[in-house]
C-alpha cells in the first residue's frame, strides 16, 4: 500500500485555484526567483532556530552573541534563497526590497532578544522541540492517508504545552503595532488548525493554544513583536480534519479525470483542475495567470520562461524520514 502525503501547501494551493495546484503540483513548474517577502520570512525562520535555541540554553547569554550566530543563520538563507550576498547590495537594490532586507533583520534580532528573554528566564520554560515534523493519520479508514508538516517550536510555559509559528508582516499599524486585519487572519486557520490537530495528536490535551509569534517587518521600526494566542476546541478541529479530506478527495478527483483524457493534442481545453478567476488578480497577483491567458490546456507545453521545474515532495522537505516513515517509489 502506497503512503500518500498531504501537507497544507498543497491543500491550501487547491482551495485556492485548482489550476495553479496543477502548473505548482503536477506540472511541477514553480517561478525562477522567489519573492522578497517569502525569502525574507524564510530567513527569519533560520534566525529564529538559533535564537531559540541559544536562549533556551543559556537566557543569560549576551545579546549581541545570539544577534550573530542568529543574523549568520538569516543570511546563509538568504543566499541560499538566490538572493544577493548582503555585502554585495548596493543602495539601489536595497531600496527596491524596501524593508525587506538583511540589515533589517539585524536590528530586529537585537530588539527581538531583549523582548523575548524574560520568557525564557523563567523556572516554568522549557524548549521542547525546534522544527519538528509530523505526520498524522487523517482517516481511521485510509491508514495510509497521512497530513504532514514541521512545527517551528513546541515549549511549555506556565503550565501549559505551547507550539509557536513565526510570521512576518509589513502591515504596520501606528497605534497597535500590527493592522488588526493580520491579527484576525489566523483564526479561522487552515495552517494554525492543522498544527493544532497535529501537536494534540502528538502531546494529547495538555497543548492549550498556538502561539503566532508575529515580528513586524518595517523600514523604521523594529521592536514590534507580538504573540498572539490561538486556541481551539476538539470540535472546530474536526470541522477543519473533514474539510481537509474534502480538499484531498478533490484532487484525487482531478487526478482521477486526467488518467481517463484523451491525448492532449485532441484536447481544445483541460477539463480538469479547473481555473479560479476569483483569485488571479489577488496580492501581487498569480505567477500563473499569463500561463491560463495563453493556453486552455496546458498539457505538452513547453517549460516557460521565467519557470523552472522543481518538484515539491513534503517527504524530502520535512525530513519525514526522521519520524521512521519511507518515501513512496
Amino acid at each position: 500500500m502506497t503512503d500518500k502525503f498531504y501537507d497544507n501547501t498543497r491543500c491550501s494551493a487547491m482551495k485556492g485555484c485548482p489550476r495553479k495546484f496543477y502548473f505548482r503540483h503536477r506540472l511541477h513548474w514553480t517561478p525562477d526567483i522567489s519573492g522578497p517577502a517569502l525569502v525574507f520570512g524564510s530567513a527569519w525562520h533560520n534566525a529564529m532556530d538559533v535564537v531559540w535555541t541559544l536562549l533556551a540554553a543559556d537566557p543569560g547569554r549576551k545579546t549581541a552573541e545570539i544577534a550573530q550566530a542568529g543574523f549568520a543563520a538569516f543570511l546563509n538563507k538568504w543566499e541560499e534563497e538566490g538572493m544577493t550576498p548582503y555585502g554585495e547590495m548596493g543602495p539601489d537594490e536595497i531600496a527596491k526590497l524596501g524593508a525587506r532586507h538583511p540589515g533589517t533583520a539585524a536590528e530586529m534580532l537585537y530588539s527581538y532578544i531583549d523582548t523575548r528573554r524574560a520568557m525564557f528566564q523563567s523556572k516554568s520554560f522549557e524548549l521542547i522541540s525546534v522544527e519538528q515534523p509530523f505526520a498524522v493519520p487523517l482517516d481511521p479508514n485510509l491508514p495510509n492517508l497521512f497530513y504532514v508538516g514541521r512545527i517551528d517550536k513546541v515549549f511549555k510555559y506556565q503550565g501549559d504545552i505551547l507550539v509557536g509559528e513565526h510570521k512576518t508582516t509589513a502591515m504596520y499599524s501606528k497605534a497597535a503595532g500590527f493592522r488588526s486585519s493580520w491579527i484576525d487572519s489566523f483564526s479561522p486557520n487552515s495552517q494554525i488548525d492543522g498544527y493544532m490537530y497535529a501537536a494534540r495528536m502528538t502531546y494529547g490535551d495538555k497543548v492549550r493554544a498556538i502561539w503566532v509569534d508575529g515580528a513586524l517587518v518595517h523600514k523604521t521600526e523594529h521592536d514590534v513583536f507580538k504573540f498572539i494566542p490561538i486556541e481551539r476546541k476538539w470540535e472546530q478541529l474536526d470541522a477543519w480534519l473533514w474539510e481537509t479530506r474534502y480538499w484531498i478527495d478533490q484532487i484525487e478527483a482531478n487526478d482521477a479525470i486526467l488518467q481517463t483524457l484523451p491525448p492532449p493534442e485532441h484536447l481544445n481545453y483541460l477539463p480538469a483542475f479547473p481555473k479560479n478567476t476569483g483569485e488571479c488578480a489577488t496580492y501581487s497577483g498569480c505567477t500563473y495567470m499569463d500561463l491560463c491567458k495563453a493556453w486552455a490546456n496546458p498539457i505538452g507545453k513547453p517549460l516557460p520562461g521565467g519557470f523552472r521545474k522543481e518538484k515539491w515532495s513534503p517527504f524530502e522537505v520535512l525530513e519525514l524520514n526522521k519520524l521512521g516513515l519511507e518515501q513512496s517509489k
